[in-house]
């Protein structure tokens, strides 16, 4: 791991279709349809339409291949890569829908595969 990652996990790239709500202090602000860059077993980063706050909290569905899960997450940083394009960093604390453990084998699977990011 460099010496400048503060990642304690490894993440594996994933570009799965999603839809997302975005929360701020408990109020629904935005929503709209994004896609993962890349995941670890705890966290995301997001191409989204839309800048997001760091005091947001973002819920997502991730649609993979072979399941669905809705998670819940906090917004960790976010920047601008183009005029009209986020990347949206997202530490996932709680899963509202589906099997999380889906999620950690699919990371886990990408990384024995060699995708990792």
């Amino acid at each position: 791991m460099l010496q400048d990652e503060r990642r304690s996990e490894p993440r594996a790239k994933a570009a799965y279709q999603i839809t997302f709500e975005c929360f701020r202090h408990g109020v629904k602000i935005s929503q709209g349809f994004a896609r993962t860059i890349n995941v670890s077993e705890h966290g995301a980063l997001v191409e989204m339409p839309c800048a997001i706050d760091l005091d947001a909290s973002l819920i997502l569905s991730i649609n993979a291949p072979f399941y669905m899960l809705v998670i819940q997450g906090n917004v960790v940083h976010s920047r601008q890569i183009s005029p009209t394009a986020y990347h949206i960093g997202v530490r996932l604390t709680n899963c509202i829908e589906g099997n999380w453990d889906h999620l950690k084998v699919d990371v886990r699977k990408r990384m024995e595969n060699g995708v990792e990011d």
